[in-house]
């Protein structure tokens, strides 16, 4: 290396020197450092990628692991405006005609008038009774309207009413109202004073107007009449919920019902292709380039290879079903390749969808065997909170930590070096300007001798 800034004693560069001696120790060493973290953060990443792919895999099950859902039912109303509908895997292909006559309304009463809603009304006990359940509140004579409406709400063993503060020209006067509809789920009041005669005046006898009757719904279904206590009419039709929005006797309204094949074909096609793309991700991770002569972040992983290894004994487990038979996944169409990938068999598929749902359903959601619910448990125990690869993580975050602590000690240990290292040049670089210093004295010395001729 050539020596262009020389020394005041020596004629030598020493913080190139240095500096030289300092990065052939430091460089090494900082690529190591540079290598292990890049790592760590591509250890991290895939990580994220492998959490993220397994959890679109789970969301892909949710649809299978409940029967209800899998089976599903096509719902057509014609946009009527006297009820919705909602079914479950129980409910029969058909169609039906519907006439709502009434609607279900709550029980609705208001005690008298005050003056204004900030007015006392007395002291005591309010007890009320809905349908065959009862509760009461006691009444401070310091309460006023809305005070006395937020003790009714707020009362830990309210058993369905809700009291509202009404003004208007008259005046403002509590409404009670039944939390559901119906006759059976009237409200009473009974008002107990403790002095005066306040809440009785206002809440008993008379004095306690009814502004709405309890009123049951009534439907017509296929020219049958149905009365339910809520507007929601369940059992009527096997499988079948009508929510009633409106009524008019003299319109009818059809329903129909029919199985879904194409929703249930999709429901299974979009497990078939979150399977394989999770499948896609883990031999992405793990694979080796023996073009590029590159390996994979995680290849031979053990986590990677136990997935593979877990999912493949899922997809070959039986299902036992309700008559003691048992049966596969292949049985519905659905096999896997040599690369571990799953693909359908359109027709036999469709051919169980139109035939015999019940094996579909037995396969996915059965509650503990069906393989729906095994891949959900299986995935969760990588993806849930504190789960594996939490646990991994939290190893990588350890390892960034140890980096960190090497990182700052090897810096201060070239610190040290760099400094002792400078120490020990300048310290030659002393001696040498002496020793130069000593040269020149004894060569003027001996060029000062007489009889000597200097050199020119």
């Amino acid at each position: 290396m050539a020596l262009s800034a020389p020394g005041i004693g020596s004629g030598l560069d020493i913080a190139a020197i240095v500096n030289a001696l300092v990065d052939a120790e430091k460089v090494p060493k900082e690529a190591i450092f540079d290598k292990t973290e890049q790592t760590i953060k591509a250890q991290v990443s895939a990580m994220g990628t492998l959490k993220s792919s397994l959890s679109s895999f789970q969301d892909a099950l949710k649809n299978l692991q409940d029967v209800d859902l899998i089976n599903h039912r096509t719902v057509t109303t014609g946009d009527s405006p006297f009820f919705t509908a909602s079914t479950t895997k129980s409910a029969q292909n058909g169609s039906y005609s519907i006439q709502v006559e009434q609607l279900a309304k709550v029980h609705k009463v208001g005690g008298a008038y005050t003056t204004d809603a900030q007015q006392t009304v007395g002291e005591g006990r309010l007890d009320f009774t809905v349908g065959s359940e009862s509760f009461g509140v006691d009444i401070e004579a310091t309460d006023d309207l809305n005070s006395i409406a937020n003790k009714i709400n707020n009362a830990n063993d309210n058993s369905g009413v809700t009291a509202t503060v009404i003004t208007g020209d008259n005046g403002s006067r509590l409404v009670f109202s039944s939390d559901i509809e119906g006759t059976d789920s009237q409200v009473s009041v009974a008002a107990t004073d403790t002095s005066g005669t306040g809440l009785n005046d206002m809440f008993n006898g008379t004095n306690l107007a009814e502004l709405q009757p309890a009123q049951n719904s009534i439907v017509h279904i296929d020219g049958q009449q149905v009365t339910s206590q809520t507007n929601s009419v369940q059992g009527a039709i096997t499988g079948v919920t009508l929510d009633l929005t409106k009524a008019d006797l003299n319109e009818t309204s059809t329903l129909t019902i029919a199985q879904d094949s194409a929703a249930v074909k999709e429901t299974v096609q979009g497990f078939v292709d979150a399977y394989n793309s999770l499948i896609t991700t883990v031999d992405n991770l793990s694979k080796y380039d023996t073009e590029n002569e590159t390996a994979s972040v995680l290849q031979g992983d053990a986590m990677l290879r136990s997935i593979n290894s877990q999912f493949r004994n899922v997809l070959s487990d039986r299902v036992e079903l309700e008559d003691g038979s048992d049966t596969a996944l292949y049985e519905l169409g659905i096999t896997t390749d040599r690369y571990g990938k799953l693909s359908i068999d359109d027709d036999k598929l469709d051919d169980i969808i139109a035939n015999d749902m019940d094996k579909l359903e037995a396969i996915f959601a059965t509650e503990t065997t069906g393989l729906a619910n095994k891949f959900d448990d299986l995935v969760d125990n990588y993806t849930k909170t504190g789960g594996l690869i939490d646990d991994r993580n939290n190893s990588y975050t350890k390892s960034e930590k140890r980096l960190d602590e090497q990182r700052d000690a090897f810096t201060l240990k070239m610190e040290q070096l760099e400094a002792r290292l400078t120490k020990q040049f300048n310290a030659m670089d002393l001696v040498v300007a002496q020793l130069n210093a000593q040269s020149a004295s004894l060569t003027d010395r001996l060029n000062s001798l007489p009889g000597l001729v200097p050199n020119s």
